[in-house]
């Protein structure tokens, strides 16, 4: 499992493989010390951490931690959210429809949304199964939906139109 987390500025990439973790792919001494609701306490490296969690964050805002009390606004993207925001989405001309396109080879599951319907950026547009899991391609933008060009059932290829707003 890979997970970026991001803030500011700062990204580390941080992994986890077999019973280890790495960040930015070097072996991190880490323990869970402590856990609550809203707070952990946690050892890196001989340092302990406290992180108190100040706001939950959701795919456009982010959380907002203190961290040995002082502030910050953290991002937390797996690799699949990541490969979303890159592929998931595109102008196919300027002022003209959007693509919404396959990320990875999969098969459509499930269709949330209808031709016609307005949607938000992050709504979620479909289901479907990659890599022996089921994931959700969101909306990567404001409009209303022209066309969904895949029914459940269907196997896609990276790449493919699956969605066009307007």
């Amino acid at each position: 499992m890979l997970f970026h987390l991001r803030s500011g500025e700062s990204e580390i990439v941080v992994q986890k493989q077999d019973h280890q973790i790495l960040t930015d792919g070097k072996p991190v001494d880490f323990e869970v010390l402590e856990m609550g609701r809203d707070s952990i306490r946690l050892k890196l490296n001989n340092k302990i951490y406290h992180l108190d969690i100040v706001k939950k964050g959701d795919e456009e805002s982010g959380w907002r931690l203190k961290i040995n009390g002082k502030e910050a606004e953290v991002t937390l993207k797996t690799e699949l959210d990541l490969l979303m925001e890159k592929l998931g989405g595109s102008s196919a001309q300027a002022g003209g429809a959007r693509q919404i396109k396959a990320p990875m080879p999969g098969l459509i599951v499930k269709l949330v949304a209808q031709v016609g319907d307005t949607v938000s950026k992050g709504q979620i547009l479909l289901n479907f199964e990659a890599m022996k899991m089921e994931n959700q391609l969101k909306s990567s933008g404001n409009g209303r939906i022209k066309a969904i060009l895949v029914k459940p059932g269907d196997k896609v290829e990276k790449g493919q139109i699956l969605v066009e707003l307007e």
